[in-house]
């Protein structure tokens, strides 16, 4: 069957094969793929489904149709820059944090860059990458998420946290906003950073920790990126190269000295 490369694939290739998408797989695929199956015996459909891995060791997971968010240089599509598609996707966030009821990690399987663990006291497993590049907007208007390499228990907040970095967006530099985004006002961001929160049914007391969870996700990825560098990995090399762990620091800093303003638009 033919193979048909995909757009993405940050740090690895991605092919098509039928109703199936094909890419690395990893330590972490056999605890990624025990959320995925938990997440379909609950009935939740915005994700894909696990397919175990081919004969080349590649994973194997569902396609699913529609229209990607773009990971740059192109400009990402209108319907993933609105208003409602930040409380859609604070919504999609809720649902997938709620569908994991009664999931019970397997501590013996590793996550992508942490131990294998049972979850704590409030945590859930948190997906922590996503961004506009890894949502999909299907016919009948929804969002469904793709690409969970790098889930692992966390709590809630984080993936609020960078959810709000890469949708409002919280960006340091206006010539990447422009390019992907147009022109975006302060009041635009605003709006969009309420409504993350609107979508995803935000309380009082979680709303009161966002602030310092946003620039913690921030310091976290810079880390990270720099980390899996260190190690060797070719594609984080290259994005570290490229500038990569640098930018989230100086989203930092933007986020930082605005911090007020996006404090009151969700108290």
């Amino acid at each position: 069957m033919r193979e048909e490369p995909l757009s993405g694939g940050n740090t690895g290739l991605v092919v098509r094969v039928g109703d199936t998408v094909r890419r690395q797989a990893g330590h972490w695929t056999p605890a990624v793929h025990a959320l995925l199956d938990h997440l379909a015996g609950a009935g939740f459909d915005a994700a894909p489904r696990a397919r175990g891995t081919d004969a080349l060791g590649r994973e194997v997971a569902s396609y699913i149709e529609g229209v990607a968010g773009t990971l740059g240089p192109e400009p990402l599509a209108p319907e993933f820059q609105t208003v409602a598609a930040c409380r859609a996707i604070g919504a999609w966030l809720r649902a997938f944090h709620d569908a994991q009821a009664g999931f019970e990690p397997d501590p013996s399987l590793p996550w992508r860059v942490v131990p294998g663990r049972t979850l704590r006291s409030g945590e859930v497993v948190v997906h922590r990458d996503v961004g506009t590049y890894n949502t999909v907007l299907r016919a009948d208007g929804s969002f469904a998420v793709i690409d969970f390499d790098f889930a692992s228990p966390g709590s809630p907040v984080e993936d609020i946290a960078y959810v709000l970095w890469s949708w409002t967006p919280l960006w340091h530099d206006p010539a990447a906003v422009r390019r992907e985004l147009g022109e975006v006002t302060m009041a635009d961001r605003l709006h969009k950073f309420a409504a993350v929160l609107d979508g995803y049914a935000a309380g009082a007391e979680l709303r009161a920790q966002v602030p310092d969870a946003v620039l913690g996700r921030m310091v976290e990825q810079a880390r990270t990126l720099e980390e899996l560098a260190a190690q060797g990995d070719p594609a984080f090399v290259r994005m570290v190269a490229d500038g990569h762990a640098e930018r989230p620091l100086r989203d930092a800093e933007w986020f930082a000295s605005r911090r007020g303003l996006f404090a009151a638009a969700i108290a």
